[in-house]
């Protein structure tokens, strides 16, 4: 049997389409310096293993599988900066439960994430992502239960941090 050539249009428009899922990981996954290497790499890693694609999964969960290997063990490789958001970044008001918007609490939820061990932070960046516990197992490479029961210690971890980020003086 020969080998397929890759549809590059398929490719294109499906990387343009999910294009979100690039940028969110380089955000999450690398310093601000380092992002648009590591968009460049994902999408060189992704062109390279598109002739493994089969099919079997959505493109967007295979897509999610190369791009958040490609940070995590590329980054690790180049022993590039992962994304720490010093304090000086986070504007937070004197009294962090007075009006505190919703940005400021994304920045702190997401502050509090990149401090995760590297699957922990996969598989919450999954969740936020709104994909089946199914999907993230799959994308993983660990069972559904498991999924399950590191997301319900992730909130947990998650949750604390913030309750005690909120209620220092």
């Amino acid at each position: 049997m020969s080998k397929q050539v890759p549809d590059k249009a398929y490719f294109v428009e499906m990387v343009y389409t999910h294009m979100g899922i690039i940028y969110k990981i380089c955000n999450l996954y690398a310093a601000v310096d380092d992002r648009e290497d590591l968009k460049q790499e994902i999408i060189y890693q992704l062109w390279k293993s598109y002739p493994t694609y089969r099919g079997d999964s959505k493109f967007q969960s295979w897509m999610y599988r190369v791009a958040l290997n490609t940070a995590m063990l590329g980054l690790r490789a180049r022993k590039m900066k992962y994304t720490r958001l010093s304090d000086h970044d986070l504007e937070i008001p004197e009294d962090p439960f007075e009006n505190q918007d919703q940005e400021i609490r994304v920045r702190q939820l997401y502050r509090q994430i990149s401090k995760l061990k590297d699957l922990d932070k996969t598989i919450i960046f999954l969740y936020l992502e709104q994909c089946s516990y199914d999907e993230i197992a799959e994308i993983t490479g660990i069972s559904t239960k498991n999924v399950s029961v590191r997301l319900v210690r992730i909130r947990e971890k998650l949750r604390a941090k913030l309750h005690i980020q909120n209620t220092a003086p």
